[in-house]
């Protein structure tokens, strides 16, 4: 078990999906403009990212993976609280075979210029056959999974309720201590397509 390690207003998202019966997620960090937030802007949280995942990222993946589900919790501290979705699984929108689930394309996240803490990422799972080539993610890919994650930084803000939600990269240690709240900036969005490595995860839900 890691050391918990709260975020000031703040809250974890994950993405819950299932593929070929290999449960993996990826998760985001938020922060709450005017806390504190309760359960009702928690749910509204859950709502927005899924409704962003499902219209942006989710088309570009396999039809083979399944959003299974997003659950948010509360890491302001314990004990915390927290919401999911409850809609039915939702399948990628690529009509192509996916590559196993422990391939990935990896997606950094950016902190604000002059910070030097370790990215934030995802590895992002259920990547078509159709969108690598060889051993690269293809740069029609990669360009689209680019502006789906790019959209984010505007979309958060947009969550109910609006101007409150942003997207942030976090620090929870420094110099291998933990710190006593996790560190923040702003999320400035991705890189740039090039930048984006197929990669191999290395830690899945039992």
């Amino acid at each position: 078990m890691g050391v918990f390690v709260p975020l000031a207003a703040g809250a974890q998202v994950e993405a819950v999906f299932e593929l070929d019966g290999t449960i993996v997620s990826n998760r985001f960090w938020f922060v709450y403009d005017n806390p504190p937030y309760t359960i009702t802007e928690m749910i509204t949280l859950v709502n927005g990212f899924y409704a962003w995942h499902t219209g942006n990222v989710l088309p570009l993946l396999s039809s083979d993976i399944l959003l299974d589900h997003v659950i948010g919790s509360s890491w302001m501290g314990g004990p915390g609280f927290g919401a999911f979705t409850t809609a039915a699984p939702v399948a990628g929108g690529t009509a192509s075979p996916s590559h196993s689930a422990n391939v990935a394309v990896v997606v950094p996240f950016l902190w604000p210029l002059g910070v030097r803490e370790k990215r934030n990422k995802n590895y992002v799972p259920g990547i078509p056959e159709s969108g690598v080539d060889l051993n690269t993610p293809t740069i029609v890919f990669t360009d689209a999974l680019f502006e789906a994650y790019a959209s984010l930084v505007d979309a958060a803000r947009l969550f109910a309720p609006a101007f409150n939600w942003r997207w942030v990269v976090t620090s929870a240690f420094d110099n291998g201590v933990a710190r006593a709240t996790q560190y923040w900036e702003t999320c400035q969005g991705v890189p740039r397509p090039l930048h984006y490595k197929l990669g191999q995860r290395r830690t899945r839900i039992p």
